[in-house]
């Protein structure tokens, strides 16, 4: 009678790690590639000073022009 065993084999281990490997390369590879825009989204962005070499780029370089924005309001409403 041949025994059971508990737990996992190796292969099965090193399976399992290859897909969460492929997974987690092609999120990282959509976050930090360099998005398709057109002509014309390229020129409204660059002209606000919105670096858009890649999504995480374009992310900060908005959450920095609202934040000197909402500065800029700030001042405007403390001198009344």
């Amino acid at each position: 009678m041949r025994k059971v065993r508990a737990g996992f084999m190796f292969i099965e281990l090193l399976l399992v790690l290859a897909v969460i490997m492929f997974i987690a390369f092609k999120v990282f590879k959509s976050y930090f590639k360099s998005p398709s825009l057109n002509k014309e989204a390229q020129r409204v962005i660059s002209e606000q000073g919105i670096d858009a070499t890649n999504y995480k780029s374009i992310i900060d370089s908005t959450k920095k022009k609202l934040r000197d924005i909402q500065d800029q309001r700030m001042e405007n409403l403390s001198k009344y």
